[in-house]
């Protein structure tokens, strides 16, 4: 008999995360290191949603 692991549990914080993540590689401004009004929001959002 084989064992079979759980499936993985995504939190809210794990979307938010990684939503915030693809925005910063594909937004133009956040690749060249300068302040983005989206990517804070993004980042506030996760962090409330790690809570």
């Amino acid at each position: 008999m084989t064992t079979q692991n759980p499936p993985a549990t995504r939190t809210h914080g794990d979307d938010s995360y990684n939503i915030w993540l693809r925005h910063t590689v594909m937004c133009s401004s956040c690749r060249a290191g300068f302040p983005c009004v989206t990517a804070e929001r993004l980042g506030r959002a996760w962090r409330q949603a790690r809570r």
